[in-house]
């Protein structure tokens, strides 16, 4: 419950405020649903899977910001879906990559105080049960996030609720030596740190700079203020701490921070530090302006080999393409299916994009030694190829290249080569070659006529 503090009334749950860290789940969701689609295609019926969620993303997107329950016990779901279901609370959930035993569960902010109650009604019931299984454990409200990180990484289903004694952790007792083991790790770790410092102190033009100083390992580093989760990361990287040991370290700087500062640095999110690159809202040099409705966002995690570039249309429809060796006639099909596109030249321009990107194979180009270029009129010409043929406007020289270029494979130099011959075709001669040949046509109604059996010579 990365970044949040324990919920008066009930359990914790982890809210991506910042906007790129939203970005960044709602994208991760549509590849978590984009699996499903294709996982499920051959057999519908199949059993919904949990990692695809119980609604579609358009419905959680139209809801407003989504925020997150991570660690939540899949053995609860089918109960909490019931719940929610009843309380028309549109859901999504997924099972993580080797987390058997929980799930992270996506809803819309405004439903928070409901889920909220859903969860501790769930959590009370099994606590009133005559032979319940459930045990809990009193931790101090700063170390919650800390130890949730920590019950995460074990794959351990827990709850947190307030109460007038302090923060109280329930789980299954089936999990309670897991969660000894993470007790005695956590007491660990907390005796280390006594031993680590975190500071920030102005430099010599006033900016705030961060000083660790680690007295056990005898290092020292000083690096720019930043957020929280980039911390985090550094503390991991360059000083070996644990996830934990980390989580809990930049926790302990929240306290000596201004509002302004606190708010700067808990504004980033875990997801987006697990992540290799987050490029959202592409936009490449000289591109075709049929892409523009379209949103094109580049991620991959550091855990997977393969990026993903996941297509938005303004009306919220989307595809995910692998980077994976994806061949064109495929992602074609999955451009028009899903993002509902049945206009060529826009799929083509969507197509040209991805291959950009690195996510389309690159097109069997069929190169023609001629080309027929035929100025039509004082601002248009005509330009065929094989069985292709494109009109293009001699006023917006930058959109007829980039239309050549898109349409048969050409480059710049040979496009911009095209466009000088067509502006120098005299347009008079044209349209009177246009006429002769119409002439032509139909002074030759007769011509090939094959003679009737017994017509007279």
């Amino acid at each position: 419950m990365h970044g949040d503090d324990v919920a008066s009334a009930g359990v914790t749950m982890a809210t991506d405020i910042a906007s790129k860290a939203t970005e960044a789940i709602l994208e991760l969701l549509k590849v978590g649903i984009e699996n499903e689609r294709y996982a499920n295609r051959d057999s519908k019926d199949k059993p919904r899977v949990l990692s695809g969620g119980e609604v579609t993303y358009q419905r959680l997107k139209e809801g407003g910001e989504i925020t997150s329950l991570p660690s939540f016990s899949k053995e609860d779901y089918g109960e909490f879906l019931k719940r929610a279901k009843k309380a028309d609370i549109p859901v999504a959930a997924i099972q993580e990559q080797g987390k058997e035993n929980t799930l992270t569960v996506f809803f819309n902010t405004k439903d928070e105080q409901a889920v909220n109650a859903i969860v501790r009604d769930i959590v009370q019931e099994k606590l009133r049960q005559p032979e319940q299984t459930e045990r809990m454990i009193t931790i101090d409200r700063d170390h919650v996030e800390a130890f949730q990180t920590a019950c995460a990484a074990q794959d351990i289903p827990v709850n947190f609720m307030q109460t007038k004694d302090g923060v109280k952790c329930i789980f299954n007792a089936a999990y309670e030596k897991q969660l000894q083991a993470v007790v005695a790790d956590f007491r660990n770790m907390q005796e280390e740190l006594t031993k680590t410092s975190i500071t920030i102190d102005p430099d010599k033009r006033g900016k705030p700079k961060l000083i660790i100083e680690d007295t056990a390992q005898g290092k020292k580093l000083s690096m720019n203020f930043c957020t929280k989760a980039k911390l985090e990361r550094v503390l991991q990287e360059r000083l070996g701490y644990s996830e934990m040991k980390a989580v809990q370290a930049a926790n302990a700087l929240t306290a000596s921070l201004t509002d302004q500062q606190r708010s700067y640095y808990m504004s980033s999110s875990r997801t987006l530090e697990q992540m290799d690159y987050f490029d959202t809202h592409i936009k490449l040099d000289h591109e075709n302006v049929l892409t523009e409705p379209f949103s094109f966002t580049k991620m991959k995690l550091r855990n997977e080999d393969t990026p993903r570039l996941t297509i938005t249309s303004g009306s919220g429809n989307y595809v995910v393409l692998s980077g994976n060796s994806l061949n064109r006639e495929e992602a074609e099909q999955r451009i028009r299916q899903h993002l509902k596109i049945t206009d060529a030249e826009t799929v083509t321009a969507i197509l040209n994009k991805a291959e950009k990107l690195g996510f389309v194979e690159t097109p069997k180009q069929v190169q023609y030694k001629e080309y027929q270029i035929e100025r039509d009129s004082q601002s248009t010409f005509m330009v065929r190829g094989g069985s292709t043929e494109v009109r293009l406007s001699l006023d917006d020289r930058l959109t007829a290249r980039k239309q050549l270029m898109d349409s048969f494979g050409m480059t710049a130099a040979k496009a911009d080569r095209i466009i000088a011959k067509a502006q120098k075709q005299s347009l008079a001669r044209n349209l009177l070659d246009q006429a002769k040949r119409k002439v032509q046509d139909a002074g030759n109604t007769l011509k090939n006529k094959k003679r009737e059996r017994g017509a007279r010579k």
